[in-house]
């Protein structure tokens, strides 16, 4: 599935992308280096009751962090396109 969403992010870079389905703290850096900004992630949230705000927060931090998937550069080349 990632190879998808990098040949959209390529092809689109102000695209919003969105991931949905087996997504979890081990797994949403794949995701958003790939170029997903928009993350659906019920289970990883859900499963964990006590601990829900601190998955949330780490999930928005590493789309915060890769931004749209060209890390750091991200906002540069964000104003470009």
């Amino acid at each position: 599935m990632m190879p998808k969403v990098v040949s959209l992010r390529d092809s689109y870079p102000k695209l919003d992308i969105q991931v949905d389905g087996g997504l979890s703290p081990k797994t949403i850096d794949v995701a958003a280096k790939a170029g997903a900004n928009i993350i659906v992630a019920g289970c990883a949230v859900f499963k964990v009751k006590d601990k829900a705000r601190e998955v949330i927060e780490g999930l928005r931090g590493s789309v915060e962090k890769y931004g749209n998937g060209i890390g750091e550069e991200g906002e540069e080349e964000k104003e470009k396109a």
